[in-house]
This record gives C-alpha cells, structure tokens and sequence, in this order.
C-alpha cells in the first residue's frame, strides 16, 4: 500500500514548480486591454463614409473587428468636385477580436466602406497613410466608437493583441454568454465557454482575460498530477519529477495559454480518474469509497460538460470500476444484494449527477430563436453538435492522423507572422520529446509487462492512456494534435511507476527525462510562447523533422 504522508521537502517542490509554471504562464500571456466601444451595423448596405478633410495619399487601413467573424465591406475612395467614387476590392475583415489590415495603395479624400453579408461590428478604424502614420478623418466624430482608442493599436496583429486558432470561436461564444447573446458556436456543450466567460467578467474582453482560465486550469492540473503520482508511488521525488516532467511539455503549456476548452477537459478527465483509482484503493482495503466514486462521477460530469470526448475516457472508467467490482466479488465473496447496491450508487454518481451537471451548463446558452425553451433548445443542441461531428469533412491544413500523435510529427502552428527583419513570431502546438519520445518507448515497455500481469497501477494508467484513444481510430472527420492531450498525463505517470519499478536505472532515466525536457523546453520556449525570434534560429535548430516546418508561410 502506498505512503499516505509525504515529506515537506517533496511537497515545497511540487509547490515550487506549479508556482513557477504558473508565473511563467502568466508571462505575455497577452494585452489587459483591448478596444472596447463599437460600430455596429445592423444588417447589409450600412455605410462609413469618411473625409480626410483633404486629398492625401492612403496606404492602409487596420481595424479591430468584433464579434462577428468574415464580416465583407465594399470599398470605395472618391475624389473630386463633383464627388467620384471608385470602387476598390472588397474588404474581408476575418478575425474577431484582432487587430488586422488591407492595402489601399489610393490618392483620395473620401473612403467609403458598405456592409455587404449583414451584421457588422468593428471595435476601432485606423486609416494610414503610406509612411504607416495614421490619418484622423475631420468627421472622426460622426464615429465616436470607431476612432477612440487609436492608441490602443500595437502596429500589427499578435498572439499579444488578439484571438488566435480556435479562440475566436470560443471567447467569442463565452462573451456572448456572459452578455445573454445568441450563441455563436454550439457544436460542444457549454461548460468550457461558461468557465472563459469567468476570466473575461474579471478581467475584461481581452487576451488576458479570456486565456487566464486556462493558466488556472493549467496549474491545476499539476496539482492534479503530483496528487495523483504520490499515491501511484512510494518515492516521493518521482512524484516530483512526473510533475516537472508534465510541467515542462511544450503542448500542456501552450494550450493552457490559450482561451480555448481542452485545459478544462484534461483537468477534470484526470481528476475523474485519480477518484477512480482512490475508489480501487478503498476496495482493497475491504471499504467502498463511495465518497471517491462520487468524486469521479462529479469530475467525469464536469469533462463531458466541456466537450463529448469527455465521453471517450469515461468508458476507461467503467472498465475500471467493473474490474474492481469484479475483484472484490471474488477477493470478498460479495453477495448479489451488495453488487446491485453498487450499481444503484454507481448510476447515481455517473448518470443521475453527470446528467444534472450537463444540464445546469445550459443556463447560460441562447440559441437563435428566443422563443425555444429551455428543454428544447437543449435537445435541439444536441442534434446539431451531432450532425455537426458527424458531417465535418473535408481537409485542414493543420490536421494530422492519430497515428502522428505520439511522436508529434505534425505541429499545429496557431499564429505566425514574419517581420522584414529576418524576425519572426510564432505559436506552435507541439510535444516536448524528452516526455513524449521516452515516454512511449516507456509505455510500450509497460505494455510488454502487462502480457502476464493484467492488474495494477500500469493497467490502470494503460487504460486511462489508451481509451481516449481509442475512438479516434475510427474518427474520419479531420482532426488535430490537441485530442492527444488527455492522454498526456498518464503518460508522465506510466514514466515515473516505470522508473520507480526499476529502481537507481530507472530513476536515472527518469532524471535524464527532465533534463533533457528542461534544456528542450528553453529551446523552444520562442516558438511555442510567440516572442520574436530570429527566422534563420528556427529554420537551423528547431525544424528536426519532415512535418515540423515552422518557418514556412501559411
């Protein structure tokens, strides 16, 4: 049975490097502010019409968009007495909640901007001239909302400034949320949006305040994962070297940066496990650990209140929780009145309360008719997030199979701008191979012990690994690196029982894991954190495989 104390020294540096992960999370996790006042257009063939007060030579216009994302303006500039307008190309403003821009390249004094596929909001208007200096219109104030915080603009948009990948669609839907507005994405249950909508009623509509949550959930998770690993082994310092080796993963600490759901989803997919194997540890003392059973039905509500995959790792723990049952059937001789009561409990805390949890997280959703009621537009949520994964096809220039997971063979580059420099900014989702390149050799080396062992703590972490998996296999729609994450955590668990179970090698092994993760992790701290970096660093030093081309456009 394993230790149930653990010695301060182990505890103080678990504490230590949640800390520092978290601070350093923390660390240009993004602008507190962001343009707040907005235009909006109703629907199609609302104006801008704009006067320089004088003919000047136009080079660009930036804007700050709202939310509502591809929003198309026609363009016109117009000189002249009488007035004639010429038309320019369209304006596709395409990202919510980013600074971005388009050549104009015109002599002109008027601009002209129409709405052309509905509802509009832009956030801030800058127009400059072809120095890049900006040109205040002499009727800025027929648009208070558009040309008040011109000093808000940061010369480009960045990983700092604004939404980037998948963000625009979650921290736009968790805004509408908080603000009672029809919601914009609904192809995952609400909860993940609910718990971003928090970070952005604290701290505002910008980075910071919708990626903070993430940061939270982040740091939590290494608590999760070194309670988790002191009960899984009698070494207290591999239980703190699984939780520098999972705080040191390139993609744990990009995604908690990011204003997207899967932080919340791996949070409470490994809480919902470590209930589960306290659960199993209670059985065999001769208790039932109900108290633990109920801890893990909470959490597996929590997970797939977040996202249906939540789902996936649920199926672990009810694989799980029938071998215990079954265990203690044989072990105890227990009689047929008590395994049904288990069953009764059991849909209890993983049906009856998942059910409440995953109800309750539809308050705050408004779908787009306001006459549905609740249980209605509940069920009718349900069918579109079905017909949605079901029908997604097609191809995404940053999916990758399962099967390129493990050895991260495909990077996902969320944000990447270049700089006439020779600089560049990036965003790279990726994995730290010093966790994991060694762990799946040490996971396959688990896998061989478990031929003639089908119990214990590794089954338990091969099934907690390998389930989630497992639907992915047979998954055609397109999909990403990212749905490896929930994996992840029982990787770094596996490596440490692995290291414990082979003693001073092992450890040593275990040692050389975190060093090497460590040296990788300041290594690739530029392109996986978006500070500037020199473009001929990356293309020389990080680019080691065929699919990692983080210097090429697109």
């Amino acid at each position: 049975m394993n230790q149930k104390t653990v010695p301060v020294p182990s505890a103080l540096a678990a504490a230590a490097i949640i800390a520092l992960y978290t601070l350093l999370s923390l660390f240009r996790l993004g602008y507190s502010y962001a343009p707040g006042t907005c235009w909006q257009a109703d629907g199609q063939g609302e104006e801008i019409l704009l006067d320089l007060g004088k003919t000047q030579d136009v080079g660009s216009l930036s804007w700050y968009l709202g939310n509502y994302e591809k929003r198309v303006f026609e363009l016109y500039v117009g000189n002249g007495v009488p007035l004639t307008w010429v038309r320019l190309p369209d304006v596709e403003m395409k990202r919510v909640w980013q600074w971005e821009g388009s050549l104009v390249n015109m002599r002109c004094r008027y601009i002209k901007l129409i709405t052309a596929n509905g509802p509009a909001a832009i956030n801030e208007l800058l127009v400059k001239d072809t120095k890049g200096r900006v040109i205040e219109p002499a009727n800025a104030s027929d648009y208070p909302e558009l040309f008040d915080e011109a000093a808000l603009y940061p010369g480009y948009g960045s990983f700092l400034s604004g939404t980037v990948f998948d963000e625009s669609v979650f921290a736009r839907t968790a805004y509408e949320y908080l603000h009672g507005l029809v919601s914009f994405e609904d192809t995952h249950p609400p909860l993940g949006k609910v718990l971003i909508s928090w970070g952005i009623a604290c701290f505002g509509l910008n980075p910071f305040g919708y990626r903070v949550p993430g940061v939270v959930a982040g740091a939590l998770l290494l608590a999760v994962i070194w309670v988790f690993a002191s009960r899984l082994m009698k070494d207290s310092r591999i239980a703190v070297a699984v939780t520098a080796l999972f705080a040191l993963d390139f993609l744990h600490f990009t995604e908690s940066r990011l204003g997207q759901t899967d932080s919340f989803l791996v949070l409470f997919t490994t809480s919902m496990y470590y209930f589960m194997y306290r659960y199993g540890e209670e059985n065999e003392k001769g208790k039932r650990g109900w108290r633990f059973l109920g801890g893990s039905g909470f959490f597996f509500g929590l997970a797939v209140s977040c996202k249906w995959s939540g789902f996936y790792g649920g199926v672990g723990l009810a694989l799980i929780w029938l071998a215990v049952l079954i265990r203690r059937f044989r072990r105890e001789g227990i009689g047929w009145r008590e395994v049904w009561k288990v069953c009764g409990i059991s849909v209890a805390f993983f049906i009856i309360v998942p059910a409440v949890i995953y109800l309750l997280s539809y308050i705050p959703f408004v779908p787009a008719d306001p006459d549905m009621g609740f249980w209605e537009k509940v069920a009718k949520n349900q069918v579109n997030m079905l017909q949605y994964h079901s029908g997604v096809g097609g191809d995404h220039g940053q999916a990758s199979r399962w099967y390129e997971w493990p050895l991260s063979l495909k990077p996902i580059k969320l944000y990447s701008v270049r700089f006439p420099d020779g600089k560049m900014e990036l965003v790279t989702l990726m994995g730290n191979p010093g966790l994991w390149w060694a762990g799946l050799f040490i996971l396959f080396a688990g896998l061989y012990d478990l031929a003639g062992h089908m119990e214990g703590r590794k089954m338990f972490l091969a099934i907690a690994y390998g389930i989630p998996l497992v639907p992915w296999l047979f998954i055609s729609r397109y999909t990403f690196l990212y749905h490896y994450y929930p994996s992840l955590p029982f990787l770094a668990l596996m490596t440490g029982v692995w290291a414990e179970e082979r003693g001073g090698k092992g450890k040593a092994v275990l040692l050389c894991c975190v060093v090497c993760s460590a040296a990788l992790f300041v290594m690739f701290y530029p392109i996986i954190s978006g500070m500037k970096v020199e473009t001929r660093y990356v293309v020389r030093w990080l680019q080691w495989l065929p699919g990692w081309k983080f210097a090429e456009s697109g």
